[in-house]
């Protein structure tokens, strides 16, 4: 008897268990899907603003890049 029809006898009693509704595994979230709506020059403005204001740098430029995020240039 080859391996194969061995293996192929063993799983003659073997059955699936049956599939029951909402056992579906559902991805984790991972955090993506906070800023996945953000652009990429908007989170680079932000990450100079965090730069600056944790080193102390000029208050209206950081004010400036602020509303340049809330979309303050747009018409």
């Amino acid at each position: 008897m080859s391996v194969y029809e061995k293996c192929r006898e063993d799983k003659k009693g073997v059955q699936a268990a049956p599939k029951t509704a909402g056992t579906e595994r559902k991805p984790q979230n991972t955090g993506n899907d906070l800023i996945a709506g953000i652009d990429r020059d908007t989170l680079l403005t932000a990450a100079v603003m965090l730069l600056m204001i944790r080193n102390g740098g000029d208050i209206r430029l950081i004010l400036a890049l602020g509303y340049i995020i809330v979309g303050g240039g747009k018409k």
